[in-house]
Parts: structure tokens; sequence; C-alpha cells
């Protein structure tokens, strides 16, 4: 049994590691599209800049790409806060998982404020009710069992830092309110980049009569396309590492269960064998132990 316990706990590491990287290969992906996506427009910027070139035509196109990079710099600077609001999610997600895991390892977890709660109610009843003989070696007994139980989880949330079960609603909630504001910001900068790209367009329409150095902006151009062919092949990756850790949060779901199903099975062998004794000692006359009176008894 304690074989099988242990193999159960390292499967369960080894699925959590994978888990970790992919989660950790998902980020990377996220930052390779990032430096992708800022060197496709440095890419995309020398084309125009190659395409613009000409005195006078430069000067007709100086109000659309004035407009054009105020807008950009708009969109700059909600990118960077659209960024910051996903970085925020992202750690708070991260804090999310690790608490997850910890939590993951406690079944049936029950705060120490809930433990005290209920010891005191039993401390009052036992002092204040009138109870029979029987009556009183169950509430002995289960006060020896929230005594136990205190221990255990103040140990535990010593551990997590004051970290409660109630604590992943909030960050999840605290993920989601990041999530929103990005995609806020995600949303105007899309619709400044609309307006960017008809001002873009304009400059276009002047540099076009320039006569440009066509081989040196072709090459700025294929490296553009390039650089957003490699934006999409990132997407489609992180979509089948999205893939893949679905999956291993099922295998995870699988082992929790098979494990909690184990425990109850060992707590059930255990309290039988303690029952046995516990009525052999009876016939005796022998004393029980709070553990043999639970077993009888509970």
């Amino acid at each position: 049994m304690a074989s099988g316990s242990t193999d159960q706990k390292d499967e369960f590491g080894a699925v959590i590691e994978k888990l970790r990287k992919v989660q950790a290969a998902i980020r990377a992906c996220h930052q390779t599209i990032r430096d992708t996506k800022s060197r496709a427009w440095e890419w995309r910027d020398r084309r125009d800049e190659l395409r613009g070139e000409g005195p006078s035509i430069r000067e007709q196109v100086e109000v659309p790409r004035a407009e054009r990079e105020k807008l950009n710099a708009e969109v700059a600077r909600l990118k960077r806060l659209r960024n910051e609001e996903v970085e925020r999610a992202r750690t708070l997600q991260d804090k999310l998982h690790e608490l997850r895991g910890e939590f993951a390892e406690l079944d049936d977890y029950v705060s120490l404020e809930e433990l005290q709660k209920q010891f005191r109610e039993l401390e009052w009843r036992q002092q204040t009710t009138s109870t029979s003989i029987d009556e009183e070696r169950e509430i002995l007994a289960e006060m020896s069992r929230l005594t136990l139980a205190m221990e255990a989880a103040t140990k535990v949330e010593e551990r997590l830092g004051g970290a409660r079960p109630g604590d992943l609603d909030q960050l999840w909630q605290q993920i989601q309110d990041a999530r929103n504001r990005a995609q806020d910001y995600h949303e105007k900068m899309v619709s400044l980049v609309e307006e960017a790209q008809q001002k873009h367009q304009k400059v276009i329409g002047f540099s076009e009569r320039l006569g440009p150095a066509h081989a040196e902006a072709q090459e700025a151009h294929e490296q553009f396309v390039l650089c957003l062919q490699e934006v999409d092949e990132m997407r489609t990756r992180i979509e089948n590492l999205k893939e893949e850790e679905r999956s291993l949060r099922k295998q995870l779901d699988e082992i929790r269960a098979k494990r909690k199903a184990d425990r109850e099975k060992r707590e059930r062998v255990v309290m039988e064998e303690l029952g046995v004794r516990a009525r052999r000692k009876q016939k005796a006359g022998e004393k029980l132990t709070m553990d043999e009176l639970r077993a009888l008894y509970g």
C-alpha cells in the first residue's frame, strides 16, 4: 500500500513538472511573439521609410505621417498598459497555480479557525449539557480528533504563510480583472491601429510616387512578412501547448481522485482493526484509548 502511495506521489510530481514546463513553453512563445512583432514593425517602418523618399512628396506626407506617429505613440502606450496587465495576470496565475498545488496535497482541507470553532462548540456542549456516558464518550473522541486536526492545521497554515482556500477565488477574480483591463486596452489599441493604418495608406500613396530603392524596400517587406509568419506559427504552437496543458490537468484530477480513494480505503482498514482490538479489550475489561473509543463508537 505504501509503495502504491509513493508511486502516486511520484506520478503526481512528474505530471506537475510536465505542466510547469508546458506553461513555461507557453510563456516563452508569447515572449517570442512580442519580440517578433517588434522586429516586424521595425522592418515595416524601414520599408515605409524607403518608400517615402523625395523632398517634395515628403513634405506632403508629413501631415498623415505625423498623425500616424501620434496614433502609433498612443498604440504603444496602450500596448504597454495591456502588457502590464497581461504580465500582472500571468504573475497572479502562477501564484494561483502554486497555491492550487499546495492545497491539492490537502484533501478535505478545514481551516484552523473553523476547527477551533467546532472545538469550542463541543466544549460548551460538554460543560452545559447533560449527556449519557455514550454521548460523553463521543464528545471526548471528537474533541480529541479536533485537537489533532488543529495541530495539523496550524502547521499547514504556517507553511502556507496564512493563505486560505478562499484566497483562490480572490486571486482568480484579480486575474479576471487584469485580463478584462488588458482586453479593454487591446480593443482600444486595435481601433487606433486601424485608424493609423488608414493614415499609413495615405503615406504609402505619396511614397509610391517617389521611385524608392526597390530592392532594399522589397527586402524589408519580405522580412516583415516572414516575421508575421513566425508569429502565426507561434500562435499555432501555443494552441497545441494549451491542449497539452488541459490533458495534464485532467491527469492531475484523476491522480487526486485515486489518492483520495486509496486514503479512504486505508482509513477504513485501520478503523476496522482498531474496532476489533477495542471490542476484544472491552470484553477483557481493559481501558480503551481515545482512538479505540472512536473506532468503537464513531
